[in-house]
């Protein structure tokens, strides 16, 4: 049907009444919590100093009895310690306390979701590489006793299993040299992917969402069913991505941050097995958020033994990193340990430069970044890449993007994609593209205009919040840079333009 483009809608600039940070509340995260709790109560702490300690007290008393009472019902047969439990099965203790304590929501799985086509994904690579390549993983078990079959035979130079978290999985990743502006086809696991770069300075389309949620495993997705968006999101995806980037469909698709509010990778999984060979095709690029380190959305109520720390992260959306800048090959950084250095005060999450990147599709040029990360950790990468950006000849907009709008719950102070978007304004090679320079971020869950002709919010798939839903879409190929919505619906009205 007939869409209205964003831009032509009186969408007032979002104007954040504070500039405070966003606290973390016990309220919103109830499973999380719960979780927290009982896994602090097996491990021998006392109820009193555990919601002491995440400030949640009058909200955790009433469920008293259900968590502490209940945990010790459950031991498993057989087992006189909960030390010597299987972490499997212990997992699955945990899970049923806080369901039938109320807290957590029992599983709303979708149903009938298979894989059709192998977990492909293609990134942009490093531009300090050049522009005749890109990246091609593709994601499979970890049980896999070969490399997958590839043609071309030698596509994947990195296959290991996935390190500290999701090992259930497989990353297998290489760069390939294209030719850009022609397609290139591989074919993975059988199934043929037809790989298009545009050429350096066209004109280019693409979808960037931030913060989608479908299922209520983790965190409540507030508007997932009623606006269908497990459905809706990966149907418009497929959709774009069948029609040919000059007929009107995308080059590429990002999400940043929040990416399914997944602490475990099945979310994840889920959600891409419902993508088209031809979505899965398309140029991807992913920011973290900070339900991508924590589930929880803050180191407040981390996990050091369960939330991924964006190491799942990082290993499955496999974007080319500054990580990898001298090794094509190793492109990741394993150093720090999850499991090791201190959770709350954030030492040990993996290094900034797996989140790091700079690079060009067509005519528009990205700096990709992660806020969790202090000053110090990113201004090298944000000068080096100002300097890339300030020798492009061809390119009419660079955006940068993150995930935080504004400060706290896990973002370093003066990190949120504003503020970056401002201190690289002062930096050389990006201050001379002025109002070229824009932004594009997720966090607080609207689809909104949050500063005129420079910075775009497209949060709004499905967690609590402004409750709008549609589909944003940066246009290049008219020969302006225009940042397009097309909405579908709102959580507040029956009118419905998904068709």
């Amino acid at each position: 049907g007939h869409m209205e483009p964003m831009y032509a809608r009186a969408l007032v600039p979002l104007l954040l009444a504070s500039v405070t940070a966003s606290p973390w509340r016990a309220d919103k995260y109830p499973c999380v919590l719960c979780d927290h709790l009982v896994e602090s109560l097996i491990d021998g702490k006392a109820f009193d100093d555990v919601c002491t300690r995440v400030g949640a007290c009058d909200f955790l008393a009433p469920y008293r009895n259900s968590t502490e009472g209940d945990v010790h019902m459950h031991l498993p047969g057989g087992f006189e310690i909960w030390g010597q439990v299987p972490t499997q099965a212990r997992d699955v203790i945990v899970r049923t306390v806080c369901e039938t304590a109320g807290l957590c929501a029992a599983e709303d799985e979708k149903t009938g979701v298979t894989a059709s086509t192998p977990d492909v994904r293609v990134t942009p690579v490093l531009a300090k590489r050049g522009y005749n390549f890109v990246r091609v993983s593709m994601i499979d078990d970890a049980s896999s006793a070969t490399k997958p079959d590839t043609t071309p035979a030698d596509l994947f130079t990195y296959s290991k299993q996935f390190q500290y978290r999701w090992t259930n999985m497989r990353l297998n990743s290489g760069l390939l040299a294209i030719s850009p502006g022609n397609t290139t086809s591989v074919t993975i696991g059988g199934t043929t992917f037809d790989i298009l770069l545009p050429s350096e300075g066209q004109g280019v389309r693409g979808i960037v969402i931030a913060d989608p949620c479908y299922s209520g495993k983790w965190v409540s997705c507030q508007f997932g069913a009623k606006l269908q968006t497990f459905d809706r999101i990966t149907g418009f995806l497929n959709a774009a991505a069948a029609v040919p980037a000059s007929e009107g469909g995308i080059d590429f698709f990002m999400i940043l941050g929040d990416n399914f509010y997944d602490r475990t990778g099945e979310l994840t999984t889920k959600f891409f097995s419902a993508l088209s060979a031809q979505a899965k095709a398309k140029l991807f690029a992913a920011a973290p958020g900070n339900h991508d380190y924590w589930v929880g959305g803050s180191p407040v109520i981390q996990s050091q033994k369960k939330d991924q720390f964006g190491n799942g992260f990082m290993q499955y959306y496999a974007m080319d990193v500054m990580a990898g800048a001298n090794d094509a090959v190793n492109f990741l950084d394993f150093s720090q340990n999850p499991s090791k250095g201190s959770g709350y005060m954030k030492k040990n999450l993996p290094k900034a430069s797996n989140f790091q990147s700079y690079f060009k599709i067509g005519n528009l040029a990205f700096i990709s970044y992660s806020g969790a990360y202090s000053d110090k950790e990113q201004t090298p990468f944000l000068k080096e890449a100002c300097k890339w950006l300030g020798e492009q000849k061809d390119v009419m907009s660079a955006f940068v993007i993150g995930h935080w709008n504004d400060g706290g719950l896990g973002c370093a102070n003066g990190m949120s994609v504003p503020q970056v978007r401002a201190k690289v304004e002062a930096i050389d090679g990006c201050g001379e593209y002025s109002d070229r320079l824009k932004y594009l971020m997720g966090h607080t869950h609207c689809n909104q205009v949050t500063e005129t002709n420079v910075g775009f919010m497209v949060a709004g798939m499905g967690m609590e919040g402004c409750g709008n839903f549609g589909v944003p879409v940066v246009d290049t190929t008219n020969g302006t840079t225009q940042v397009l919505y097309y909405p579908i619906q709102e959580s507040s009205s029956s009118t419905d333009k998904y068709a």
